[in-house]
């Protein structure tokens, strides 16, 4: 019998007011749909894995093997913000930037669906399925990916050939709305009573198939330091959900 996960279904994972983070599965790309048209997809908060009492897990996604993700991320940084996506063994998504509008609430969007240097899609497969290709130590730092998130402060749009600050945004500024917050705001309207229970595997995150995603690029003239101020971070760990 596999071990089972239990935790609170949710909506967004997030860390403070300024950083949320949504997994879904990959629909936009080709291969990806073959993938996905019987996979699911659970978010769960605070889980706990019956095979490790005591420990708890503060994000998981559990998902069917061989599927491709989506990741959604929500930040809020005049005029834009940089974003990582990094297991512990390499970068899925090292540098990349959303400086695209912001919504009335002041969040700009970014959605990943293939690693930044290689053009092949975010999967998630058995971690002793590839027990044979890599051993256990590398394999456990492909279970969790961490995503930050940090401010950039100028830029250079190089169609436009524009140069844009806060001072200077590049799209006029939306009056501010609170009822446009109500979807970063829906993880915490799933009651905390609500659990859900599913028998699982530890999975890791893998670069498969083809991506067609592309990604635009600008010219980050100044911009924080990742490491040392950003605006979010948070832990994600994957596992596969036993279909037997």
């Amino acid at each position: 019998m596999s071990p089972s996960i239990s935790g609170t279904p949710s909506e967004w994972f997030r860390n403070g007011e300024n950083l949320l983070v949504r997994f879904g599965l990959n629909v936009a790309d080709a291969e990806a749909r073959q993938r996905n048209e019987r996979a699911r997809l659970e978010m769960l908060s605070d889980a706990q894995v019956s095979a490790a009492p005591g420990r708890s897990f503060a994000h998981v996604v559990a998902v069917s093997r061989g599927a491709a993700l989506s990741i959604q991320i929500r930040s809020r940084a005049e005029p834009g913000f940089g974003f990582r996506i990094a297991t512990g063994a390499d970068p899925v998504v090292d540098r990349l930037y959303a400086v695209d509008q912001a919504d009335a609430a002041g969040f700009r969007n970014a959605t990943v669906r293939r690693f930044q240097h290689d053009a092949r899609l975010i999967t998630v497969d058995l971690m002793r399925a590839r027990q044979g290709v890599h051993d256990l130590q590398t394999l456990e730092r492909l279970w969790a990916c961490d995503i930050s998130t940090w401010r950039v402060h100028q830029f250079l749009d190089p169609v436009a050939g524009r140069v844009f600050t806060a001072d200077h945004p590049r799209f006029p500024r939306q009056a501010p709305r609170v009822a446009a917050a109500s979807a970063a705001m829906a993880a915490r309207q799933i009651p905390a009573a609500l659990q859900a229970e599913h028998p699982v595997r530890a999975g890791v995150v893998w670069a498969d198939g083809a991506a067609e995603q592309r990604f635009d690029r600008i010219q980050v003239q100044r911009e924080d330091d990742p490491d040392q101020t950003p605006i979010g971070l948070l832990r994600v760990h994957f596992f596969v959900l036993d279909e037997n």
